[in-house]
């Protein structure tokens, strides 16, 4: 179902998401799930449902080699959002805009603390 979204453009991701669930209802213990999860989860909420996902799919008893590489990309997409974030100048916003911004740096901060706290070995 995943495939059949990304290759077809046929919406079939609450679908995909479904399955993936449903294996790991059957067998919790394999992680490959989880990556999948990551995978659909893309970039929303800035990375951290994905992270979420491969971190869950690297402690997994029977973890997936390629999310390791997952979890690496968003970690060096946080570390370029946070310096571009520290860069940025503050200039004065409305309510609901800044609201905005305060959200977006508390992610991509909470992000780039996340890779600082991996062992890198990984």
């Amino acid at each position: 179902a995943r495939y059949q979204n990304e290759l077809a453009g046929v919406d079939t991701e609450l679908l995909a998401e479904r399955f993936y669930y449903q294996a790991l209802s059957v067998a919790p213990q394999i992680g490959m799930p989880f990556n999948q999860l990551g995978t659909l989860a893309g970039s929303k909420f800035y990375n951290v449902e994905a992270t979420y996902c491969y971190l869950r799919c690297i402690q997994s008893e029977v973890s997936f080699e390629g999310a390791s590489g997952n979890l690496k990309r968003l970690f060096d997409k946080a570390a370029k959002m946070y310096q571009q974030l520290k860069k940025a100048e503050s200039r004065r916003l409305s309510p609901s805009k800044k609201r905005g911004k305060d959200i977006k740096r508390l992610l991509v901060s909470f992000m780039y603390l996340q890779s600082l706290l991996q062992p890198k070995s990984r």
